[in-house]
């Protein structure tokens, strides 16, 4: 028992009526259990009870005993001087703040089920990742699916937060921050950092220059991150080499240290070598990814723009000097996919709040259903019980879901819990 649960019980109305007797026996009916307050203060605002027939608006506090008013130190709060109605659910003791201001006590332990109890424990209980794992299925496709919709949105509005971060970093140039996040997420969670610091020291503006030429786009890439510092016996990265060492001194730049990227623990297709060579295809580009997006193309056109095939020699090649197996060194669908739902999307929802043309909030949570359910292993522990996920907008979703409320077992946030509390009280 906590004052979270009473908080729900009270919230969503689960004790089954609207009338009951107060502490000294007055009839207490409510009205309106007003607007839960989750900052400090009363439980409660602007709630409406009525007590023996007068009506009284006001706050609303809940506690697991009546004594933990004084344990919180409420009677030196004026913040709870306006209170209508103490609710608990064991009345422990009478208050002299209580009768000073005519407050009436509802207790409810009387009034909540044992189901519902029931219910409530077994959600507190469970050492299963999704604590209501058994039951989740019952719960009704309207009410499930748009409880999808608000995750997705919420978990989109947490990654918006970070283009922010580089909006400022760039001087409020939208089409820079679009260019950081893009570079950052092309470092695919192990090379995020590398990545971003690449095009920190590589402003756009200075590869704009030269996108027209491909040599000189990945010498700057390749310079830039540090991989142009040995020696090579392979013609193509002595060609990167002769390009960088003009470059580099005409725009004053800095190479990075090799130690910022990572090849360990992962596989070749992600070495950083080979993320930079396909970002050189893409910036490749005579159209910024930027003024693609502007237009609210479909998602085959984006695909399209993500393709090609990056320099020859990495068809043979992971790692300079170091031959390979033949193989095609495209940006895989899955990658693909990685940089729509970690780039495209919160940046169109960024740009929506920035330009206050809410369509392209539409337009990313339609690119999101148009992409297929990610599959890893969040959310296969919603696939293990037998819920079907229909594409990318939902994955996202559910891992939202896991990791806010389910792991953390916060489940009275949640609208899950909420069906099966309300159905069980």
């Amino acid at each position: 028992m906590n004052e979270a649960f009473l908080h729900t019980v009270w919230k969503y109305k689960l004790l089954g009526k609207t009338r009951f007797m107060g502490s000294k026996q007055e009839t207490i009916d409510v009205i309106s259990v007003g607007e839960h307050n989750q900052d400090s203060g009363p439980d409660f605002f602007n709630s409406k009870i009525k007590i023996n027939n007068v009506v009284l608006a006001g706050n609303i506090e809940i506690h697991i005993k009546t004594s933990d008013w004084l344990k919180h130190r409420h009677q030196h709060d004026k913040a709870y001087d306006n209170l209508v109605l103490h609710v608990v659910y064991e009345h422990d003791t009478e208050l002299p703040q209580n009768e000073k201001f005519n407050v009436s006590v509802l207790e409810l332990k009387q009034h909540i089920s044992s189901s519902l109890l029931q219910q409530y424990h077994q959600l507190q209980v469970s050492k299963q990742p999704i604590a209501c794992g058994k039951s989740i299925t019952t719960v009704p496709d309207i009410i499930w699916r748009s409880w999808m919709d608000r995750l997705a949105v919420t978990r989109i509005e947490q990654k918006t937060a970070y283009v922010e971060h580089l909006f400022q970093y760039s001087q409020q140039n939208q089409e820079d921050a679009l260019y950081l996040l893009l570079f950052r997420n092309f470092g695919f969670k192990i090379n995020n950092e590398a990545f971003e610091l690449l095009g920190k020291s590589l402003p756009y503006s200075i590869l704009k220059k030269y996108a027209d030429n491909a040599l000189q786009i990945e010498a700057l890439l390749f310079g830039v991150a540090g991989f142009l510092e040995d020696f090579f016996n392979d013609k193509y990265p002595k060609q990167l080499q002769n390009e960088f060492e003009f470059l580099k001194h005409k725009h004053q730049l800095i190479p990075l240290k090799n130690e910022n990227w990572k090849f360990s623990k992962t596989r070749p297709i992600n070495f950083p070598t080979i993320r930079i060579a396909q970002l050189a295809k893409v910036i490749h580009k005579r159209q910024s990814l930027y003024h693609l997006i502007e237009q609210k193309p479909d998602i085959k056109v984006i695909k399209t723009f993500f393709e090609g095939d990056p320099n020859e020699y990495w068809k043979t090649h992971f790692r300079f000097d170091a031959v390979s197996e033949s193989g095609s060194k495209l940006l895989g669908d899955a990658a693909f996919y990685s940089v729509v739902i970690n780039t495209i999307v919160p940046y169109l929802f960024f740009m929506s709040k920035h330009s206050l043309h809410t369509d392209y909030v539409d337009y990313a949570l339609d690119l999101l259903s148009q992409l297929p359910p990610e599959i890893n292993t969040k959310t296969k522990e919603f696939s293990k019980l037998g819920i079907n996920t229909q594409n990318a907008l939902e994955s996202q979703a559910q891992i939202q879901l896991l990791d806010t409320l389910c792991l953390k077992k916060g489940c009275l946030n949640c609208s899950v819990a909420e069906f099966l509390l309300k159905n069980s009280a």
